[in-house]
């Protein structure tokens, strides 16, 4: 049937002894498991064990959603035969968290980036990790940054379903009608979102509609409509084929061309340099809302990304390689279209001298809740 694999929704219970747990029966001799109550996790889950060495099913995507309606968390320690992958929720919460500029999140940020090491290294690797920011479950990419509550009342439950600790931030006002510079404020966030997603080792996951910016108006359960809010808005996405879809896309495409950012196996300090607003600097404290760091590319020669989550501007040194300069490529604080510098882009040398006296002086302004994305390009006559 050509199916790649399979994602296993509340995949945890999996895991969980069944009210016929019998390991004799299972496993034909006592194994840890033999006097479990119902509902005890165990570490070697017969299904899962069946299923990760059936000689079809183990060679195809397997992926768990490592938790479940009881309670039980397993994102890091899901158990995987080596061959498992996860949603990665913990890379959800805290990329939400140090985009909006919540404190102390700058260095669990930069695991993610790294492909979440600290839960997938000793045996497992980056594509183990799938990694969002948004899914079917909670607000939309667009709802994401334009509300900070809820509003389930559509369904029928009182405003009581749905996740109430959703890591949202409306940039100033609650709801889709807000002032100019707030909604401004939404398209840059959206941007950060998608650029961390990209730049990121491990499987990137997009939920479909956010490439332009599907709205459900704050409804973040919406399983129960068969409407709008769950359609896929073809006149939505033409809209922003000029906006929001066009960045997404070059991303994609710029992520597909880097060698470097789907790695098989973690980045080392041999490719990997992390810099503060000064090279080789970084900033681990508690109020830290800066993250940077610059990765060889064997196609690419070398890439420089930065995420300012602060409300204020400052300016970057960056990392000094001799017969060669720093152009730009993404800056999620310029408006559509040159928050991507394409070569086709009209006007483009006009953008590009905008920049220039301060690359030539080894230095790059950003704005507040931006991030950027630059990359290595001769010196001419070099």
């Amino acid at each position: 049937m050509h199916v790649d694999g399979f994602r296993f929704d509340l995949g945890s219970i999996m895991s969980r002894s069944s009210s016929l747990w019998d390991a004799a029966n299972v496993y034909g001799a006592d194994v840890e498991g033999d006097f479990l109550t119902t509902g005890t996790p165990v570490s070697c889950p017969p299904v899962i064990d069946m299923i990760s060495n059936d000689p079809i099913l183990r060679g195809v995507k397997l992926i768990a959603e490592a938790w479940d309606a009881g309670g039980l968390y397993q994102v890091g320690m899901f158990p995987h035969w080596g061959i498992w992958s996860e949603w990665n929720g913990k890379f959800r919460d805290v990329v939400r968290q140090f985009i909006k500029g919540t404190d102390g999140f700058s260095g669990a940020f930069a695991e993610c980036l790294c492909g979440s090491p600290n839960l997938y290294q000793g045996g497992r690797k980056p594509w183990n990790s799938i990694n969002f920011v948004c899914a079917h479950d909670g607000f939309t990419l667009g709802d994401l940054v334009t509300y900070n509550n809820k509003d389930n009342l559509a369904n029928g439950e009182e405003n009581n379903d749905g996740e109430n600790h959703n890591y949202s931030w409306n940039c100033g006002e609650e709801g889709d009608f807000a002032s100019i510079s707030v909604k401004r404020l939404r398209k840059r966030q959206m941007r950060n979102f998608f650029v961390s997603l990209m730049v990121s080792q491990g499987v990137p996951m997009i939920y479909m509609g956010d490439e332009y910016g599907h709205t459900k108006g704050g409804n973040n359960n919406t399983y129960c409509h068969d409407n709008y809010l769950n359609y896929f808005r073809w006149d939505k996405k033409e809209e922003a084929d000029s906006d929001f879809f066009r960045f997404c896309r070059l991303l994609i495409k710029f992520r597909d061309e880097c060698e470097s950012l789907g790695l098989n196996d973690f980045p080392t300090a041999e490719r990997l340099q992390w810099h503060g607003v000064a090279p080789e600097m970084p900033d681990w404290s508690e109020i830290s809302r800066f993250v940077a760091f610059s990765l060889v590319d064997s196609v690419k020669r070398e890439i420089y990304v930065a995420f300012n989550t602060s409300h204020l501007a400052t300016l970057v040194s960056l990392p000094n390689r001799p017969g060669y300069r720093w152009e730009p490529f993404v800056d999620t604080s310029k408006p559509s279209p040159y928050d991507c510098i394409t070569p086709d882009l009209p006007e483009r040398e006009t953008a590009m001298k905008q920049y220039r006296h301060f690359l030539d002086a080894n230095m790059y302004p950003m704005l507040s809740y931006s991030s950027i994305i630059l990359f290595l390009s001769p010196v001419d006559g070099q």
